[in-house]
């Protein structure tokens, strides 16, 4: 296992340590999910989150989510630096657990009346495995700005990039009812702490030692969106052959 890490070119080392680091991370979110689904939330509606109507064809905005996490290691070719980022990363889940457990925000959720439709459907499967609570702060929005921020400095280009997908990420938390403006408010304040306190240090560091490759060249960053398209085209073939899940009414 070890020689094979070693054989992968740097790109495939960085993605499989995200991989490791999304395995970290992900019970951080899931047992509270799971272990308070179902119990009552705070509401913390504003007069934006009931402007925005509800949008099933953002799924495929929210759903970047899942592989934007990887833009900065696809984009960070220094080690000293992706290794503060991966900690940043983590330390994200573990500042919101605590809110997670003792304060719980639960959003209303409207039902899905088919899943004909491939949105619908994908919004279907959204909501089967993500409860609606664990909302503040919203860690589909920390962990995209924490991306982009990690990329502001280092590449200008990929932030440029980064940014419109963070964008659209989280007005795509608000349109599938997923998170409330103020998760939005919330997560972002999380993802610059982290950026502040654990990556920026080192970069500005490294920057000032005049070390040379830092970064991968740009075009490496789109392995995002090479992943992205990846698994949503798996995710059709499956709509496609007639997958199929048990009805999903509102939630409150």
């Amino acid at each position: 296992m070890v020689r094979f890490f070693q054989n992968l070119p740097l790109p495939g080392q960085n993605f499989v340590l995200g991989l490791g680091a999304m395995l970290v991370a992900f019970p951080i979110y899931m047992v509270p999910n799971l272990a308070y689904g179902e119990r009552p939330g705070i509401n913390l509606a504003f007069f934006i989150d009931n402007w925005l109507p509800f949008a099933p064809w953002t799924i495929l905005a929210y759903a970047l989510i899942y592989v934007f996490v990887f833009l900065p290691l696809f984009t960070i070719k220094d080690r000293e630096i992706l290794w503060r980022v991966i900690f940043g990363f983590l330390l994200c889940s573990i500042i919101a657990l605590p809110f997670f457990i003792f304060l719980p925000v639960r959003v209303p959720r409207p039902g899905i009346p088919t899943q004909e439709s491939f949105f619908y459907w994908g919004v279907a499967l959204n909501y089967i495995l993500d409860k609606p609570v664990n909302g503040f702060p919203s860690l589909h929005v920390a962990n995209a700005v924490f991306a982009v921020a990690c990329c502001m400095k280092l590449s200008r280009r990929v932030a440029l990039w980064g940014v419109a997908g963070a964008t659209l990420i989280a007005v795509s938390t608000l349109t599938l009812r997923q998170h409330f403006f103020a998760d939005i408010v919330a997560g972002t304040a999380l993802a610059l702490f982290s950026y502040f306190a654990v990556v920026h240090p080192v970069i500005r560091r490294r920057q000032a030692a005049g070390s040379e490759a830092l970064v991968f060249a740009p075009r490496t960053a789109l392995w995002v969106i090479y992943i992205y398209a990846l698994i949503v085209g798996i995710c059709f073939l499956l709509f496609a052959a007639g997958m199929r899940f048990q009805p999903v009414l509102p939630a409150n």
